[in-house]
């Protein structure tokens, strides 16, 4: 197994471990103490792996598809070895996806095939919620189909990433995978740098925006997926059929009151930011005068850390802040439907649109109501579990093209059409 040292976090440029002449601290959420310092990358630490990863990517380019899986399969096995189980399998389900080849023409005149190849050099801005099950999935897209690529974690989450790029060192090519470590200056080096054939960004829609037009004078794909929080594809707002609303409504609140903060079951918001935030929601709700049916904007910070107590909001207006923002905190606005074709409108009027869940006893009902909803992700009558082998991604302002599954490998490739004259 290999050893690393959780001590110690550097950037990885060209195989190589690398600090910064400045660094950072990540903060512990749980106790607002600062971690280990984490180096900053500087434009000239971008320039080195750029030049890395271009010169890594016209071998890794064409080395076959058994060796790129026989690699991956070996970089899950050893991270399987020390981290949660859920990545390796993100790794292995991508590596035994096959890119497909399309002949849409082959007679007596003419055959024509469409193949896909590598990008290039990919770059990935990566959130603090989930970094290394998203690290990981993005890995094995870019470097399984051929590509080469460059980490930004997020400056609040900076140190799993890290050691997971370093732990690749020992399975790829140097320049294949590497990783920086930044502030707020890397993104926008990342996003116009020429020598950067892809961005994949995971974060809010109001920076996705910016994301996605800074690419644009170097003509770079971009996939994006778009939320603003913690767990982006959590429930935020909750609809229920007034018929068993009541009924709902007490048992989601006994539920709920086993949240104990500090427990596994309800962690701390993960910076003191999106702390600030949800706090504010709380505000707003008791400025607006609505009813809590647990917890409320009074409760006592009674250890430290950025926790708030579980609350549920007791069926608020369509249009409050509650139920149209995000909130990305453990509130919950719980609201009354009888008219089937109103709720569904209400779900679909939002401009966001990663992921909704539907219950329903009647499967007939329920396929007619999940194919109207308006999300890139539908679950109906099973929690939300995103799948390794399916396309995740959002719709409207949640996001462009997806990761994961054989369409979200296609993300990583250009299309090239081959004509093939037979009476030449």
């Amino acid at each position: 197994m290999v050893e690393l040292d959780f001590e110690v976090y550097k950037n990885v440029i060209g195989g190589q471990l690398k600090g910064g002449t400045e660094n950072y601290h990540g903060i512990n959420p749980f106790t607002e103490e600062k971690l280990w310092p984490a180096p900053i990358a500087t434009e000239e630490d971008l320039e080195e792996a750029v030049k890395a990863a271009s010169l890594a990517f016209q071998t890794w380019q064409h080395t076959s598809v058994e060796e790129r899986r026989r690699r991956v399969n070996d970089f899950s096995d050893a991270l399987g070895a020390q981290k949660d189980i859920w990545v390796p399998i993100i790794s292995k389900e991508t590596a035994t996806l096959d890119l497909p080849e399309y002949t849409t023409q082959d007679d007596e005149e003419v055959k024509v095939t469409t193949k896909y190849y590598p990008l290039g050099v990919v770059g990935a801005i990566c959130p603090w919620n989930f970094p290394v099950f998203l690290a990981a999935g993005r890995i094995a897209s870019a470097v399984s189909t051929g590509n080469t690529i460059i980490i930004k974690p997020s400056p609040f989450t900076p140190y799993t990433i890290l050691k997971l790029v370093e732990l690749a060192q020992h399975f790829f090519p140097a320049g294949v995978i590497q990783a920086l470590g930044g502030n707020d200056d890397l993104g926008p080096w990342m996003t116009t740098h020429p020598g950067i054939t892809k961005i994949t960004f995971t974060g809010s829609s109001a920076t996705g925006k910016k994301v996605m037009a800074a690419p644009a004078p170097t003509l770079k794909r971009v996939t994006l997926e778009l939320h603003a929080g913690q767990t982006c594809i959590a429930a935020k707002r909750i609809y229920v059929q007034a018929s068993i609303y009541d009924e709902f409504m007490k048992k989601f609140t006994e539920e709920c009151k086993k949240l104990i903060p500090g427990k596994l079951d309800l962690s701390p918001i993960q910076n003191k930011l999106q702390y600030e935030k949800v706090k504010s929601l709380f505000a707003d709700c008791q400025n607006q005068g609505y009813e809590f049916a647990l917890g409320g904007p009074d409760f006592k910070q009674e250890i430290p850390g950025y926790f708030i107590p579980a609350a549920i909001v007791d069926n608020p207006p369509e249009q409050s802040h509650v139920v149209q923002d995000e909130p990305f905190g453990p509130i919950a606005p719980v609201l009354k439907w009888e008219d089937e074709e109103e709720v569904i409108q209400c779900a679909n009027g939002t401009d966001q649109g990663l992921g909704a869940t539907l219950w329903c006893r009647n499967t007939e009902q329920a396929e007619r109501i999940a194919l109207r909803l308006e999300a890139g992700s539908v679950w109906v009558n099973r929690g939300v579990v995103p799948l390794p082998t399916a396309l995740f991604g959002g719709i409207k302002q949640s996001g462009l093209g997806g990761e994961w599954g054989q369409l979200g490998l296609l993300n990583y490739c250009s299309a090239r059409t081959f004509h093939f004259a037979k009476n030449f």
